[in-house]
């Protein structure tokens, strides 16, 4: 390919492969998008796995006394994977894990995973509104702190509520003014089986679905390892003996806070020789 004409120009960004150019898109615009490799049949089980999981996660709470609505919980299935696991052939997408290590280095984890419904029929959506994921932080950084991989289960259409972006706002501190932002939104529009790959400082939101079927994602957020995740999930799988020990390191296994001096110098012994 023919290189793009320049002068005056000292220093470059190189790109060797798709993730190296995927995630200098993230770095200059906040966003991109990435195919996951996965197939129509998978997707098609994990659709129908979707649905089901729905059912069951309004019906446990339902048996333990919460009324998902009263409550402004009725559109999220909150650590998907721990419903159906499946998803988390999802959480460890490898195209996925290869973007994110460019992003956010060899050591990240997963803060949060969860289904999200944006129903049908002009219903009423609280991720409408644009915000962070890292919501009420107004700073930059050099470089992304935390990064949202949303995974289309349906495709998005500017009917059925895409996700909207206002490119470039994870450079800067404040949120725009309201002109600014309808001059700057840009509606992102992808086929399902997708991730819409996000720095989580950029402003962003979904939209109202038109139509009349509900129009599904799961939202997960990867930080470095300093950021507390949403739910301690170490906590809620246990010894988890079907990860390995690098998926364990991803959900956030040994970053617990040391509880004594003594628990600090018993961490210090493998490592000293």
């Amino acid at each position: 390919m023919t290189e793009i004409s320049r002068y005056g120009v000292i220093a470059t960004t190189e790109a060797n492969d798709i993730y190296d150019i995927l995630a200098e898109e993230v770095r200059l615009l906040g966003y991109t998008t990435l195919d996951s490799g996965l197939a129509g049949a998978q997707l098609d089980e994990l659709s129908q796995l979707f649905n089901r999981a729905e059912l069951e996660y309004d019906t446990e709470a339902t048996d333990r006394g919460y009324d998902l609505s009263k409550i402004n919980e009725r559109d999220t299935i909150r650590l998907l994977p721990m419903v159906c696991p499946n998803f988390w052939e999802v959480v460890f997408n490898r195209p996925l894990h290869v973007l994110l290590s460019r992003l956010l280095g060899g050591y990240f984890i997963l803060n949060q995973v969860n289904g999200l419904i944006n129903r049908g029929h002009q219903s009423k959506y609280h991720q409408a509104q644009y915000h962070r994921d890292l919501p009420y932080q107004h700073f930059t950084s050099s470089r992304p702190l935390a990064i949202n991989a949303l995974f289309a289960l349906d495709d998005f259409t500017i009917e059925n509520g895409s996700t909207r972006v206002i490119p470039g706002t994870h450079h800067r501190e404040a949120f725009p003014p309201d002109e600014v932002v309808r001059r700057l939104e840009t509606h992102v529009t992808v086929k399902r089986g997708t991730f819409i790959v996000l720095d989580c400082m950029v402003y962003h939101a979904g939209s109202t679905n038109k139509t009349d079927k509900n129009r599904r994602a799961i939202n997960h957020v990867f930080t470095i390892p300093m950021l507390r995740q949403q739910f301690h999930i170490p906590s809620v799988l246990g010894e988890a003996p079907d990860f390995t020990e690098q998926q364990k390191k991803i959900l956030g296994y040994g970053l617990d806070e040391f509880r004594s001096v003594g628990d600090w110098f018993n961490s210090r012994l493998p490592k000293v020789k």
